[in-house]
């Protein structure tokens, strides 16, 4: 995590000088924090346990083409890491498990909006391509059943949303968009179920994922 944030703060100085310089066409932000909610079947999100907030996750590059579209390019990095009875154990069973996902990713795309003096809005529309690695391990407290398993998922898709942003000074500003992405999915993996070996190898499948926030970004235009 300290090396992922040492990366983003040398690119947030180092972007700027190797884009030729117009007068605030180029935008560069460092993007806060994502929230991301446990997803339906999920053992802890059916336990009621809430989401993940993925600190400093994002890196932004935008270049506006006129006073109402922006190109834009975004590189992430997350890393969610979960367990019980560690935190809120609302099991009764003395059940554990343990979740880790490291996802990188970047996107290529667009957006357009409007200002209202301090204020401004825009819709988007990104491709992305995302790499996650993710291991689960789950034994119940009356040891009945028992998975773990490794994961490598490539992800191909589009992600749409909407922003809204906030102007301090004519060159700094901050931003929030949630986002709504579908998917397709590439997932090679092993693992146990009850002890029986399980594999996935390339085997493909569709996601629809949605975000409160995505992106909370701090943005400097030059």
């Amino acid at each position: 995590m300290k090396v992922t944030s040492i990366l983003f703060f040398v690119a947030f100085l180092f972007v700027p000088f190797l884009v030729k310089a117009q007068e605030n066409k180029n935008e560069l932000g460092v993007s806060l924090f994502s929230l991301q909610a446990y997803g339906p079947g999920d053992y802890l999100y059916d336990l009621g346990l809430g989401g993940y907030i993925n600190p400093i996750n994002s890196v932004i590059y935008k270049r506006k083409i006129n006073e109402a579209l922006k190109l834009r390019g975004i590189a992430t990095a997350e890393i969610n890491a979960s367990s019980f009875p560690d935190y809120r154990d609302e099991c009764n069973d003395c059940s554990t498990f343990t979740h880790t996902a490291v996802t990188s990713g970047v996107s290529l795309g667009a957006e357009t909006g409007r200002s209202f003096g301090k204020f401004g809005g825009y819709g988007y529309t990104d491709l992305f391509y995302q790499f996650k690695y993710e291991t689960r391990d789950y034994v119940s407290g009356w040891g009945l059943s028992s998975y773990n398993y490794q994961q490598e998922i490539q992800s191909l898709g589009l992600r749409i949303g909407f922003g809204l942003e906030y102007h301090f000074t004519e060159k700094l500003s901050l931003a929030v968009e949630p986002s709504l992405a579908l998917s397709k999915l590439q997932t090679t993996g092993k693992g146990y179920d009850n002890n029986t070996r399980v594999e996935w190898n390339k085997d493909k499948s569709n996601e629809l994922n949605f975000r409160g926030i995505n992106i909370f970004s701090l943005n400097v235009s030059f």
